[in-house]
């Protein structure tokens, strides 16, 4: 593209965005660091031992209610999970409900999953957590959790035509009750 700038014409390149496939063929395998947000690569800063301690404590909680139950599949980042052709994020934890088991492919989550825990790092920026829940909104993401280590609440989403909206925040006297994941909830204590 040419635009006029005072009287000389300056060429300004067209920015490719790149899809799953670019994605797939230029991040290093195995390595999890990496998301693909409006067809830009993201890096992602390695989790801090604090993050990797809730984590577990949440995916034992979660994968004990949801195998006990039958209620579908629960998977732990890295998961590369395409929402968009030019968005492929790697969700802290989600779930997909039995009903929807067929959008977990041979490599990939072919869609959103029901619900969604974001645990944030220090390295996490504020422009990439906006833009997350802008694709979790808009993509279907049933339910959305952001957990705040440092400050030991739990945030919950729920999305309402195609809106999370925020229901409430949780700190260590509650507990959180999940609306997608069928009779499970959580003393948020037991995460900290």
């Amino acid at each position: 593209m040419t635009v006029l700038i005072g009287d000389r014409k300056v060429r300004i390149p067209k920015v490719k965005l790149l899809t799953y496939d670019d994605y797939f063929k230029l991040t290093p395998p195995d390595s999890g660091n990496f998301e693909l947000h409006n067809g830009q690569i993201i890096y992602m800063p390695t989790p801090i031992p604090l993050h990797q301690k809730i984590s577990g404590k949440l995916h034992f909680s979660l994968f004990g209610h949801i195998m006990t139950n039958g209620l579908g599949e629960l998977f732990a980042a890295p998961m590369d999970t395409k929402l968009t052709e030019n968005d492929t994020v790697q969700p802290d934890l989600l779930f997909i409900s039995k009903s929807r088991i067929d959008i977990i492919g041979d490599k990939k989550i072919e869609g959103a999953p029901d619900f969604v825990v974001e645990i944030l790092s220090p390295g996490n920026k504020d422009k990439e957590m906006s833009y997350k829940k802008y694709l979790y909104e808009s993509c279907g993401v049933l339910e959305y959790w952001v957990v705040y280590p440092l400050r030991g609440t739990i945030k919950k989403y729920e999305n309402h035509d195609n809106e999370l909206i925020l229901i409430g925040e949780f700190g260590v006297a509650d507990t959180i009750k999940s609306s997608a994941i069928k009779g499970f909830s959580l003393k948020v204590k037991d995460v900290f």
